[in-house]
């Protein structure tokens, strides 16, 4: 949905940007480069993780330069997390990211976007949803993860999971909505993960992307550097892999924040 009037955030146009799944609406924000690059637009799509703890503004701040180097900005909130409809799933999640696609594809078609070159930035569980999408479409070109979550069932089967699911009920209540009943979520996501779609082996082995980046921490314990070798060996598409010193999972500290900004940018520097 756009607004009646133009509006900006700071020197970059952004719409609202309202899709309909199911009946259901997720809620995204559509930043656009300065007036100076002519459409169509190479797009980057922001992919979120769980549980999504910061505002979509927040996470811009972050990629303002890569805008400001010609690139539209499409970020959002899949379906269960905070301004969103619904509840989550990983098929929920699978589905937003399609009508994504849609949408992308629909701006396309009306010379908004190029679609020779759209891209994915993908942190956290975000990143095992962008691989299941580049495992069934060939629009991407570039796909980055950052900091990813791959072996999703390694986690929902580990006893600490319930523990974490309690945590954001307790601490964080609204932020992520259909996991209330613990024990119901996990059995549906484990009984999720068990179809060959979802699984991550099956997954890299069908990667339609062209290129592939990994942006990690060397002291990553969610998934640390040997797992991401692991299942990536499988894969039908060798990852460039670009390690940041003495980071953990999350970039909090200004260096780590700032050696993963430079690293997005020269990824995405237009020539």
């Amino acid at each position: 949905m756009q607004f009646k009037e133009k509006q900006f955030d700071g020197p970059y146009e952004v719409i609202e940007v309202e899709i309909n799944n199911e009946e259901e609406i997720f809620k995204g924000l559509l930043y656009f480069p300065p007036e100076s690059f002519q459409k169509p637009y190479p797009l980057v799509i922001y992919f979120h993780g769980f549980p999504q703890l910061f505002p979509l503004q927040e996470i811009v701040r972050s990629y303002k330069n890569i805008i400001a180097g010609g690139y539209a900005f499409l970020i959002f909130n899949f379906r269960g997390y905070r301004y969103s409809d619904g509840e989550i799933s990983i098929k929920g999640q699978y589905s937003d990211a399609i009508k994504i696609i849609e949408f992308v594809e629909k701006l396309a078609h009306n010379g908004i976007f190029d679609l020779k070159n759209v891209n994915i930035v993908a942190h956290d569980f975000g990143a095992y949803i962008a691989l299941i999408l580049c495992s069934r479409t060939k629009i991407i070109k570039n796909l980055l993860l950052l900091s990813p979550i791959l072996n999703v069932e390694r986690h929902v089967y580990n006893k600490d999971f319930e523990k974490v699911l309690n945590y954001i009920n307790r601490f964080l209540p609204g932020n992520v909505r259909g996991i209330e009943n613990v024990e119901k979520f996990t059995t549906k996501t484990k009984k999720e993960l068990s179809k060959r779609d979802f699984k991550i082996d099956s997954i890299v082995k069908r990667l339609k992307n062209k290129k592939l980046i990994i942006i990690t921490g060397e002291k990553d314990k969610i998934t640390p550097i040997s797992e991401v070798n692991e299942i990536m060996n499988n894969s039908n598409l060798i990852p460039e892999l670009i390690i940041i010193k003495e980071m953990d999972h999350q970039y909090i500290e200004d260096e780590d924040l700032a050696a993963v900004r430079r690293n997005i940018e020269e990824i995405f520097k237009i020539d």
